[in-house]
């Protein structure tokens, strides 16, 4: 009985740690890749197997993790839908600067204020959703954030 038990566990371990370090490989795999470790998608061969793979970059600014990686995973996303489809994708950015004059006293200065919004409409299903999360890191001076999705293809 006890045999049982261990095989039996033995059975469900096995595919969740050849998933885990399937991911961890993937991850590695787009760090030390040249064109990926900053962004964009491409197709990489990981252990004989072969992933569609999209990087995002976003500014780290004042975000928080969640933020950066809802972002974050919205223009991975992107980055395939492009690879796959050509780029038809509706974004813009638009920045506000407002300047504020304070007078104290009779001294004044001047307040100068840099927004910028960035908007993203994605309508992707199917494929482009089912992809999984490979992770993130951010660049040597914390600025950017980058985020990696892949999902395992088949080419013949």
């Amino acid at each position: 009985m006890m045999r049982l038990l261990s095989f039996s566990f033995l059975l469900f371990l096995i595919p969740v740690l050849c998933f885990s370090q399937s991911k961890e490989d993937v991850l590695s795999s787009i760090k030390q890749n040249d064109l990926l470790s900053y962004g964009g998608s491409d197709i990489i061969q990981v252990q004989g197997n072969s992933f569609i793979v999209g990087v995002s970059a976003v500014e780290v600014g004042t975000k928080r993790l969640s933020s950066l990686m809802r972002v974050g995973k919205i223009k991975a996303e992107r980055e395939v839908l492009t690879f796959i489809n050509g780029s038809k994708i509706t974004s813009s950015t638009e920045s506000y600067i407002s300047e504020e004059l304070v007078t104290i006293n009779d001294s004044s200065s001047l307040k100068t204020v840099d927004v910028f919004v960035e908007s993203i409409r994605e309508d992707s299903e199917g494929f482009i959703k089912g992809m999984k999360p490979s992770g993130y890191w951010y660049s040597e001076d914390k600025s950017v954030f980058y985020y990696a999705i892949y999902k395992e293809v088949n080419l013949k």
